[in-house]
């Protein structure tokens, strides 16, 4: 993508349509380029929280937020999510005890923001010592994934799984394929909708749709 705000729209309808239309708490995305902490990428950087900031901006309003979540030397990670959404979905009982054991915190007075905040940090962290292409298991929570999928991918090694889609699938297979069904139909008809000169902040209003 393009680092302006075209291109971030672009890519929120891209890669987040489900969010915006609330069927899915969070999605992420990578914006590529050196985004790392340092004098080099400073400006780089503060353009894309610009843009990021005219992209909030332009969904004032809604439930929909933009943040970048994780800085790397192989692009900055954008999440666009909905905060009471992804909220209710942390705090269900054993999602949120597995979080606690990682060392997240799942209640009390800004627990999203710093459990977020975590996040973001690991996303760093990981990314320093491996692979661009190595995430912290719990980002899947995060995401909406189901459950039983992300222990198992975990349990498995990322292996042995039923199919993939927008994540690798371990129980309930046909389940799991009408929701990407559904995502992949809700992000075609939102593209769609852009290309029509709809504003982002009219999908982020566009409840259900699919």
């Amino acid at each position: 993508m393009t680092l302006d705000g075209d291109g971030l729209e672009h890519a929120i309808v891209r890669h987040c349509s489900p969010t915006l239309v609330g069927i899915k708490p969070a999605c992420l995305f990578n914006v590529p380029g050196d985004f790392s902490p340092s004098p080099a990428t400073r400006l780089r950087s503060a353009r894309l929280d610009a843009i990021i900031e005219r992209a909030n901006g332009r969904l004032a309003g809604t439930s929909v937020h933009v943040r970048v979540l994780a800085r790397r030397s192989c692009g900055a990670l954008v999440l666009v999510y909905r905060p009471q959404l992804l909220a209710r979905s942390l705090s269900v009982s054993h999602v949120a005890t597995t979080l606690r054991t990682w060392g997240y915190e799942t209640s009390g007075p800004g627990w999203l923001e710093a459990a977020l905040e975590r996040l973001g940090v690991r996303l760093e962290q990981r990314s320093s010592r491996e692979s661009s292409r190595s995430f912290p298991h719990e980002v899947g929570l995060f995401l909406g994934y189901p459950y039983d999928d992300v222990m198992a991918f975990i349990e498995h090694e990322g292996r042995d799984y039923l199919c993939c889609g927008c994540w690798k699938v371990y129980s309930h297979r046909e389940q799991a394929e009408a929701c990407f069904a559904r995502y992949k139909r809700c992000t075609l008809a939102c593209e769609e909708m852009l290309g029509r000169g709809t504003t982002l902040r009219e999908l982020a209003g566009l409840r259900g749709a699919a």
